[in-house]
C-alpha cells in the first residue's frame, strides 16, 4: 500500500501543534500555490486549497535536517571536532568606519556593510530582510530592499519570530531576474539550506539566494506576548518610542534614544519565548556564509565568523574599501564556543519518521 501525501495537515499536526515550529517560514515559502499564509499568532494556516504537493512537509527543516549532507553540499565538507560554531575559515571582530551607520544600526554596522558591498558589487540585486509593519513599530514583517539606505532602515534586530523565509517567494515572484542576499538567525537558515538539498523541496527557489548571512540567536520570542501583552500592557510602554532593543550578558535592555527605559533580566522573558527554539541548537547560523553577533566583541563591535572563500573577501573588500575596520587583536571566540555548546545541549526535534 502507498503511504498517504504528507501535505500541510500533516505538517500542521506533526510540527505546528506540538510546538516545533520556529515559525520560518519555509512552508510559507515553498507553497507554489501560495495558499500556506502568516498569520498574527506566527503560526502558518492553511487559506486556500491544497494541492497535495508535498513541499511544504519536505522543506521543513523539523521535519528533517540531514547536517552533513547540508554542508557537504554548501561547504564541501563536514565539520571537525574543533569547530564548536560550525564550518569556519576566519573570526573576526569588525565595525563599520562610517559614524553614522554605527550610530543606526544594532552594533558595529557590520552586517549592514557587507550586504551594501554585495549590491555595489552586483554579487545579488536584492536583499530578503525584517522590517516591520507600517504603523506598527515592533511587528516584524519580511522586506525586499536595493539600496544601502533601505537597508539602514531596518538594521535593528527584532527579537521575534519573522517568517523570513517566507520572503524568498515573494520576492522571488516580484524580481524574476534577481539574484538575493537572505538575512536570517539559525532556523531560517536551516530552512533555506533544507529547500536547496531536499530531493522533494523548492530546491528552484532557495537556489536564488546567493549570500546567506546569519545571525546569532538563542532564544526568539513572541511579538504579541513580548511586546503587546507584555511590554505595552504589563510594563505600560509606548512601542513607538523604543528606539532600540538590546541582549546582552542575560539582560535586556530597551531605549528610548539614548535613555534607557526598561531591563529586565532574559531569565525573567522565558514565558514569551517561541516555544519551538526550546529544541534549536544552532546559536551562530551555522549553515549561513557569513554569520554576525555581538557576542565575543566588545561594545560597538561584532564578531564575524567567515565560512566560504567568497564571503572571506567579501569581508576584506570592505576592510580594503575603508567601509570596515578589523581589531588586531580578535574577538573572545571562547565567549562564542561556550554559547554554542551551551545551545547544543538542548534536545534536538522529533523527526517523525
Amino acid at each position: 500500500m502507498s503511504k498517504p501525501p504528507r501535505i500541510f495537515g500533516t505538517l500542521l499536526t506533526e510540527i505546528v501543534r506540538t510546538d516545533l515550529c520556529m515559525y520560518c517560514g519555509a512552508c510559507i515559502a515553498s507553497c507554489p500555490v501560495n495558499v500556506i499564509a502568516r498569520t498574527d499568532d506566527e503560526k502558518p494556516t492553511l487559506a486556500g486549497i491544497c494541492i497535495l504537493c508535498e513541499l511544504c512537509y519536505y522543506g521543513c527543516p523539523r521535519v528533517q535536517l540531514p547536517l552533513d549532507q547540508i554542508e557537504e553540499n554548501i561547504f564541501g565538507r563536514t565539520r571537525q571536532t574543533d569547530e564548536p560554531y560550525g564550518i569556519k575559515l576566519g573570526v573576526f571582530s569588525a565595525r563599520s568606519t562610517d559614524p553614522e551607520v554605527r550610530k543606526r544600526v544594532q552594533d558595529g554596522g557590520v552586517a549592514t556593510t557587507i550586504l551594501r558591498q554585495a549590491l555595489e558589487r552586483k554579487i545579488v540585486d536584492r536583499v530578503i530582510t525584517v522590517g516591520t509593519v507600517p504603523g506598527n513599530p515592533w511587528k516584524p514583517v519580511p522586506v525586499v530592499v536595493s539600496d544601502g539606505k533601505d537597508l539602514l532602515e531596518h538594521a535593528h534586530s527584532k527579537y521575534t519570530s519573522t517568517g523570513s523565509l517566507s520572503g524568498l517567494a515573494d520576492a522571488a515572484a516580484g524580481y524574476p531576474d534577481s539574484d538575493f542576499a537572505f538575512v536570517g538567525v539559525p532556523c531560517q537558515l536551516q530552512a533555506l539550506r533544507r529547500l536547496a538539498t531536499s530531493p522533494h523541496g523548492a530546491r528552484k527557489l532557495a537556489e536564488r539566494v546567493k549570500l546567506a548571512l546569519g545571525l546569532f540567536c538563542f532564544n526568539s520570542y513572541k511579538y504579541n506576548s513580548l511586546f503587546t501583552d507584555y511590554l505595552e500592557t504589563q510594563q505600560r510602554l509606548d512601542l513607538s518610542k523604543i528606539s532600540k532593543v538590546d541582549c546582552k550578558a542575560g539582560q535586556f535592555t530597551f531605549h528610548e534614544r539614548d535613555k534607557t527605559i526598561l531591563q529586565v533580566p532574559a531569565k525573567d522573558l522565558e514565558p514569551y519565548k517561541n516555544p519551538g527554539c526550546a529544541k534549536c541548537q544552532d546559536f551562530t547560523g551555522e549553515l549561513s556564509d557569513i554569520s554576525i553577533g555581538s557576542v565575543g566583541s566588545d561594545s560597538g563591535w561584532c564578531t564575524v565568523i567567515t565560512r566560504k572563500p567568497e564571503t572571506e573577501q567579501l569581508l576584506k573588500a570592505a576592510v580594503d574599501s575603508g567601509a570596515l575596520e578589523l581589531r588586531p587583536d580578535g574577538p573572545r571566540v571562547q565567549e562564542v564556543a561556550k554559547l554554542s555548546e551551551a545551545k547544543r545541549k538542548r534536545p534536538a526535534p522529533y523527526i517523525p519518521h
